[in-house]
């Protein structure tokens, strides 16, 4: 069995210096949920996210700053830029609209995002399930800054193309009553 050192990004001022410039460029993002600066368990970003019936739909753009844990299955090479979409908690009535239905919310993302060369991966069994992420490793600082601008800006095109912002604005919990 293979053992992977776990190494933290030595150096966050770049990965500071990016989430700075994206402040006023994702902002149209972030309008209408609620969000979070996000600086441990292995990221170091923005968070934004809604709650309906219990559940909270939402996404992410920052960084993976540590290797393997929860983000094995991408195989990361930190720092390593990321934008991705959830629904917590997997088991939700809403997981399963919005991410396994086949022609769910977060599959037609996935397709339009393939469609626009941004490709995002679709992963149905897990909360961040529509993942698209970038090794920023052995960059300049002022590089590592201009290159994940760039990839963050790319990303949301697929977002955007797809209304993914609006259509989860416009979910809507059970109505009381129904079963």
């Amino acid at each position: 069995m293979e053992h992977r050192t776990i190494r933290k990004a030595s150096n966050v001022a770049p990965l500071k210096a990016a989430m700075r410039r994206m402040q006023i460029p994702l902002r149209r993002i972030r309008q209408g949920f609620e969000t979070r600066d996000v600086t441990a368990g292995g990221l170091y970003g923005k968070l934004w996210w809604r709650s309906v019936d219990g559940a909270r739909v939402g996404g992410f753009f920052g960084f993976i700053t540590t290797d393997g844990g929860r983000w094995a299955h991408i195989d990361p090479a930190v720092p390593e830029a990321v934008v991705y979409a959830f629904v917590r908690p997997t088991g939700h009535p809403l997981a399963r609209r919005l991410v396994r239905r086949k022609g769910s919310l977060f599959e037609r993302v996935a397709r339009r995002s393939r469609y626009e060369s941004v490709p995002f991966e679709l992963f149905r069994d897990r909360e961040e399930a529509l993942v698209r992420h970038r090794s920023m490793r052995g960059r300049p600082d002022e590089i590592l800054t201009l290159s994940a601008c760039d990839f963050f800006m790319t990303s949301f095109r697929a977002f955007w193309a797809s209304d993914f912002t609006a259509e989860l604005q416009k979910i809507r919990g059970r109505k009381s009553g129904r079963r």
